[in-house]
């Protein structure tokens, strides 16, 4: 399989995570690479859509994308792309660990006029604190920065786990307040061709601004990793009690985190 093949991750590109909880990639996926996965994931994710109020009719979580989860249980054409091993080389090397794990992967299509997506931690949401953990934010169409390309508190990661907070009006107010008081940089994706990546720490706090473009979906594909060997802890709010529930079912704090919907995707 094409995607298998390794993609030439470099010690700066590495340096540059560590420090910063996030890196830009470029061209991680080629474009013919892609192409018929771009097609499968768009038709699952249209077909989410509809179940969706209008646009403003929606509160700011429904605004800032539809959201369309575990595609790779759906369709085994897609699941070879949320496996590619060459993907999961690159959360491992970024995370500097012998192994990967997948926690899920998420359709993230932000509509014309679709509203921001406030700052939040990845994290916060999954009951794997002291896990290493990152996630691969990739368009599968060019993204231009007034589409929603993703912004970076950079550095913010070392922060760790700063408690219950899902995506929220609150969380981009606190988190806000928190990004200016640290002094941390704020660094915008540039634009993005079809194929290009971000990986960010699951601490490392982020969020993007609106689609502004009349007319162009923002289409992206998300994949979720963890480190091989995780233990799971005891969730502490309702958002982490529905993860466990649903991202590693059957599972209980204490267990190791490798449900059947979690393999081993590196190596």
């Amino acid at each position: 399989m094409a995607l298998d093949t390794p993609y030439a991750l470099s010690s700066a590109d590495i340096d540059a995570y560590q420090a910063n909880g996030h890196t830009l990639l470029r061209g991680l996926a080629l474009i013919d690479e892609l192409a018929p996965y771009r097609d499968l994931i768009r038709v699952e994710t249209n077909e989410a859509a509809k179940n969706y109020a209008p646009l403003a009719e929606r509160g700011t979580y429904g605004k800032a994308f539809i959201q369309h989860c575990n595609l790779w249980v759906r369709d085994p054409h897609i699941a070879e792309f949320v496996l590619a091993k060459r993907f999961a080389k690159v959360a491992a090397d970024l995370m500097g660990v012998d192994g990967v794990r997948l926690y899920h992967d998420q359709a993230l299509f932000k509509e014309p006029g679709g509203g921001p997506t406030p700052w939040h931690q990845d994290q916060q949401y999954w009951p794997l604190d002291g896990v290493k953990c990152v996630t691969m934010w990739m368009p599968l169409v060019d993204v231009s920065a007034d589409m929603g390309t993703m912004r970076f508190a950079s550095g913010s990661q070392a922060l760790g786990y700063l408690g219950p907070l899902d995506i929220s009006d609150d969380s981009e107010a606190q988190l806000a307040q928190l990004v200016e008081e640290r002094g941390y940089p704020v660094t915008p994706s540039p634009d993005m061709k079809a194929g290009d990546a971000t990986f960010h720490d699951g601490w490392c706090i982020h969020g993007a601004p609106g689609n502004s473009s009349p007319d162009r979906m923002r289409e992206v594909m998300t994949i979720i990793y963890f480190e091989d060997g995780a233990v799971i802890t005891e969730p502490d709010s309702d958002s982490r009690r529905n993860d466990l529930a649903s991202w590693l079912p059957g599972l209980k704090s204490g267990d190791l985190a490798a449900s059947e919907l979690n393999p081993s995707v590196w190596p």
